[in-house]
């Protein structure tokens, strides 16, 4: 790559990173300080936010580094090296494969709400439950990484050592690029997408004949509606987002790695990715109204904090300035 693009792509990552750090953190900040937006939906946002961080102090900068490294891992060595390039990559997975889990339990939660309102199933609505499962969950579906990561110190290069699996290199290769494919994107974002499908069509579509709703009703149906189109639309972003990066592992994968492509699709591929992490939070920060009107107020507040300080400094000042005058006369 020549340097105009090291540099172009350095300055997009640290906007990026700076988006993403700024939108995850005040998620979670208002999400703590304001109970009354909490709820499972903000809990895997929050969870969300998490796993987004991790990109954004963790998986971004390593990116950059790449770029202007050409891949060597020149941030330790030995052990320290070993364990360091293996907890890299591990993160980088995981926090996918934690977002995509909170994205389909989402999913399913408003599924269940609208389409069979009677059978919630009230342990599985529990944040401090739900939670840890999904971590949990994550890492154990994506432990392959920790295994087939390695540090090779003659080199210098932090890469997967597809040789330590059974079978043949290319066919290792596929398997695990697949195997990525189907528990990161295909799997989840199917059933998301036929959860959300039932979903929108009991919200939009089903009407009990020769029934009328009350006002109550109506406006529960008008604020579930805005949920659900609110998670469709962060389902869409990320499943956009992470799309050229799937493909582009797939044809690699099914290629046994043959297909040379230009290291700058490579680093766009996983930047959209990446970037995904940035959108995430600020979508849900815009969409949802209650955190936005949490936002707002105290956003409102803070400001007519300072505004109130300010103005106690002025009437100081100014009565320190009176006193002084009538000594003086």
């Amino acid at each position: 790559m020549i340097s105009t693009e090291v540099t172009v792509l350095t300055v997009v990552y640290v906007v990026t990173m700076l988006v993403a750090f700024i939108g995850n953190t005040l998620l979670i900040y208002i999400v703590w300080k304001k109970p009354d937006v909490r709820s499972l939906t903000s809990a895997m946002f929050v969870n969300m936010a998490v796993a987004d961080l991790l990109v954004t102090l963790v998986v971004m900068p390593y990116s950059v580094a790449h770029l202007h490294t050409g891949g060597k891992w020149l941030i330790v060595k030995g052990l320290a090296g070993e364990i360091t390039c293996r907890a890299v990559f591990f993160v980088g997975m995981l926090s996918i494969t934690a977002s995509i889990i909170c994205l389909t339990s989402m999913a399913l939660d408003r599924c269940v709400a609208v389409v069979y309102p009677l059978r919630r199933l009230q342990w599985f609505r529990k944040p401090k439950f739900l939670v840890p499962l999904i971590w949990i969950l994550s890492s154990a579906l994506m432990s392959i990484c920790l295994v087939i990561t390695d540090f090779n110190p003659e080199t210098a290069m932090c890469e997967y050592n597809f040789r330590i699996l059974p079978g043949d290199v290319p066919q290792a290769i596929r398997g695990i690029f697949i195997y990525l494919f189907i528990v990161n994107y295909l799997i989840p974002l199917s059933a998301t997408s036929i959860l959300y499908a039932k979903t929108a069509h009991t919200l939009w579509f089903r009407q009990v004949p020769g029934h009328r709703y009350s006002q109550s009703r109506r406006q529960q149906e008008i604020t579930k509606r805005r949920v659900v189109r609110m998670l469709i639309i962060v389902v869409t972003a990320f499943a956009l987002c992470w799309l050229p990066g799937q493909v582009y592992q797939l044809i690699r994968a099914v290629t046994a790695w043959a297909n040379n492509f230009p290291a700058l699709v490579m680093i766009l591929c996983y930047w959209l990715g990446h970037a995904n992490s940035a959108f995430n939070p600020w979508l849900y920060i815009l969409l949802s109204k209650r955190l936005n009107t949490a936002l707002t107020r105290m956003a409102r507040r803070r400001f007519s904090r300072e505004s109130t300080g300010s103005l106690k400094t002025k009437t100081i000042k100014i009565t320190a300035h009176g006193a002084m005058a009538e000594a003086c006369l």
